[in-house]
Parts: structure tokens; sequence; C-alpha cells
């Protein structure tokens, strides 16, 4: 069932597939840009097709992408509220339908958008051409197992710590991605999982500062808050072994 906000889409889709349960446009008024997101009206229709199954029996997959997860739409909105410098190098991560990527992008910078899914970045792409700002994208096929040579002044992350079991891939990218001086956005509707993040971020040499961004309304989305944990280094990669202490900002 659809009860989230949004219209039938109205234009051909172009290279984008059918899927079940058809593609819907929902704008998302951000203050200085809206985004007109084009994503799956659906996204539990997607849960009973074969592939989603046998991807799901071979590596525990499951279609995150077709969702707005809650956190992202603050996350957007504070990411164009801060003042950048054009050179800033953006990389956001599990970006599924990357509304904060999309919103980074609409403000001028150049931004790098990853997932683990080609489906989600096709869908990016597509929606970039729409926005007209294609040529400031790459798409970047992630596997947080494996991060890549490449680094970045600022990392985004909506809602990629809410299993435990992540919270050390999401450091490993930093460890490698994140350029010295850089800072690391983790954003988090504030699930049960969250402090041991911040427990694992200490350890590993982050100073981490937290700043509570009101709920922005939107249909079917929760009540509360989105908690962004904006992370800076403070001392080297890793330092479990030396027993070093690490300095935190609260």
């Amino acid at each position: 069932m659809n009860s989230a906000r949004g219209e039938p889409a109205g234009e051909p889709v172009g290279e984008l597939p059918a899927i079940p349960g058809a593609w819907i446009d929902e704008p998302f008024d951000l203050g200085r840009v809206v985004i007109s997101l084009r994503r799956p009206a659906d996204p539990d229709a997607f849960l009973d097709e074969p592939e989603v199954l046998a991807a799901n029996h071979r590596d525990d997959y499951m279609p995150y992408w077709c969702h707005v997860w809650p956190a992202c739409y603050e996350t957007a909105r504070a990411l164009v509220d801060q003042s950048w410098s054009p050179a800033t190098r953006v990389l956001e991560i599990g970006a599924g339908l990357a509304l904060p990527g999309l919103a980074a992008l609409a403000i001028g910078l150049d931004v790098t958008i990853s997932d683990y899914d080609p489906d989600a970045l096709q869908l990016v792409r597509f929606n970039a051409r729409r926005q007209g700002c294609e040529t400031r994208l790459t798409t970047l096929l992630l596997d947080w197992r494996q991060p890549q040579n490449l680094q970045y002044d600022l990392i985004v992350g909506c809602e990629v710590i809410y299993e435990r079991r992540n919270h050390p891939l999401v450091l490993d990218v930093l460890d490698r991605m994140l350029a010295p001086g850089g800072e690391a956005w983790i954003s988090d509707p504030g699930r049960h999982t969250a402090h041991l993040f911040l427990e694992d971020c200490r350890a590993r040499g982050y100073a981490v500062r937290t700043k509570v961004l009101a709920r922005l309304e939107r249909q079917d989305s929760p009540p509360g808050q989105t908690n962004l944990y904006r992370l800076s280094r403070v001392f080297p990669p890793t330092n479990a072994e030396s027993g070093t202490e690490v300095a935190a900002l609260e």
C-alpha cells in the first residue's frame, strides 16, 4: 500500500525500467532548492520479486534503496543550509535514493554518489539529469568491504548504522576515503545501535559532535528527530593496539 505523498510520474521514464508499483515524483522543499525525486511508489512491492528473493538468499540483500528514509530529508536540508567551499568534494555512501547527494549537486558541489545496488545508481543518474546537474555527478558502485583509494572532503551517510555489524565497515570506509581535515556527516533517527557506533568512532580516533535536527513534515514520516553526528579525525586511523586514548568533542 502506498500512502506517501507524491504524484504519478507524468513524463516518459526513458531509461528507467518498469517496476512493481510504478514510479511517482515527490517534491522535497529544502529551502534554497526544491528536489523533485522520482522514486518507486510502493517499495514493499519489490519484496516478492524473484530477483530480490534470490539476492536475499545469496547475500542477505534487501531493496533498501527504494525507501525515503526519515533522516535523509533533514540531512539534505542541513546540507543546503550550510556554507561550503565550491571546491568541496562530496561522497554519499549507502545513498539509495540519494536525496542529500542530489541536494549537494543542486547547490553547485561536485558529488560522488555511491551504493551497493546498481539499480539505485541508475535512478540517481536519472534524477540528476532531471535537475540539470549530471555533469557534476559521479556514481560509484561501492562495497563497504572494499573501500576505494579515493578521498573526499565530506562523506555523508544517512541511516547507515542501523545494524551493529555495519559499524566497522562504515568506519573502514571513512578511514580510507575521508581526506585529511575532512568531515563525515552520519545521520540517524535515534536507533538503539547509535551509541555503540559513537563508541566505535572514538575508539578509531574520531571526534564526534552531535547536532539535533527537527523532523521535517512529510506524510508517513514517524515523529521524532534526526541526530546528525559530525565526525572529524583527531588521531591516525587505528590506535587499538597501542592503547592510545582518544579525545572526543561533546
